[in-house]
């Protein structure tokens, strides 16, 4: 079958690879719509990156590259089950199903307390799936049912929805709250629509691109700003004082600051970002003001996939809190997957999130 596998930095290629038989607790799914994460984006501009790594070992050295490429990509993944191992007795031939791929080595501290999408050796390799293909076969697992009312299409956005809303509920975002979001990607756009959902007072959003702004207002925030004309922290201000809770959502020492010093005094900043690089922030800004900096990495999977915040997106699909449409800006084939990330890695382009339909 055709699959899109990583070569190096912005080679991607169709391959013809073998299937892979469906083993006693598996399950194969013919895939529908495949999402481009940011993830995705990232390794095809630097190279294959470790999911989990410590601050200062954020890549794989060039030298070790063998070990890893050509590898598959893709994550973002609803599709119907074809097929099921011998052992499966919760999954059926067609049911429709979207893919929770966290893995966990249930033997770590982390997965003794049930926080499997921290597990430090499950995910110890590199980003790796294989949705940008026509089948894949994963555990059956990780295989989570798609409400009947919820189309393919939108059901490809609960991985990306799934992380913004571990971020919401990391907030501990009350109904009355103001809310700050700085950057309308993805994830951000996700945040506007999870804080919405959550009864958010107030959505104030900082994005430098129009779309992206245009979008977050589509997804319920109530002011946009662009950051490129006003300062962004100031405009804050005026209109509200500050926030009651901020999310780093672009990844930029800018942002970081903004979100910080755009939110009030005693309360909490939450990062969702995968930063580039080491940034400097000022620890004042933290201390002196008594905020909280809290990180938000992924979401629930492994043995609670069914019941996470990746379920949870699915669930206000279906219930009409959460449109994801106006984050959806085109469809492609997999031979035009490497155009599409070109165009998505262009900051002059309206493109938000790209599916693929093999």
């Amino acid at each position: 079958m055709d699959a899109v596998y990583l070569h190096g930095p912005g080679d991607l290629r169709v391959d013809d690879v073998d299937q892979h038989a469906v083993s006693a607790d598996a399950v194969a799914v013919d895939i529908e719509y495949t999402g481009i994460c940011g993830s995705d984006l990232h390794e095809y501009e630097v190279g294959p990156v470790p999911i989990r790594a410590e601050a200062t070992d954020h890549s794989i050295p060039e030298s070790d590259w063998d070990e890893y490429l050509p590898k598959p990509m893709g994550h973002e993944i609803a599709g119907t089950v074809s097929d099921v191992g011998e052992a499966v007795d919760d999954v059926r031939v067609g049911d429709r199903v979207t893919l929770n791929m966290v893995t966990a080595c249930h033997d770590c501290r982390y997965c003794a307390a049930g926080k499997y999408h921290l597990c430090e050796r499950g995910d110890g390799g590199v980003v790796a799936s294989r949705g940008f293909a026509d089948r894949i076969v994963v555990p059956s697992s990780m295989a989570v049912p798609v409400p009947d009312e919820v189309s393919l299409r939108h059901a490809a956005l609960a991985e990306p929805l799934g992380v913004s809303l571990r971020g919401v509920r990391r907030s501990d975002l009350e109904p009355t709250d103001r809310v700050a979001v700085f950057g309308a990607g993805p994830i951000g756009l996700g945040v506007v629509a999870g804080a919405a959902a959550a009864g958010a007072r107030e959505i104030y959003v900082s994005e430098p691109r129009a779309a992206r702004r245009a979008a977050a207002e589509a997804l319920g925030a109530d002011v946009v700003i662009d950051p490129t004309a006003v300062d962004a922290v100031e405009e804050i201000q005026r209109e509200t004082d500050r926030v009651d809770v901020s999310f780093e959502c672009a990844g930029t020492a800018a942002t970081l600051t903004d979100a910080l010093r755009s939110t009030a005094y005693g309360e909490r900043v939450v990062v969702l970002s995968v930063f580039e690089e080491e940034v400097p922030i000022h620890p004042n800004d933290v201390m002196q003001a008594e905020r909280e900096l809290v990180g938000s990495f992924g979401f629930q999977g492994g043995p609670l996939a069914s019941r996470s915040e990746f379920a949870t997106a699915l669930d206000l699909i279906d219930d009409g809190r959460i449109d994801p449409e106006p984050m959806i800006t085109e469809t492609v084939s997999l031979n035009d997957v490497e155009s599409a990330f070109e165009g998505l890695r262009d900051p002059e382009s309206d493109q938000i999130k790209v599916l693929v339909e093999p």
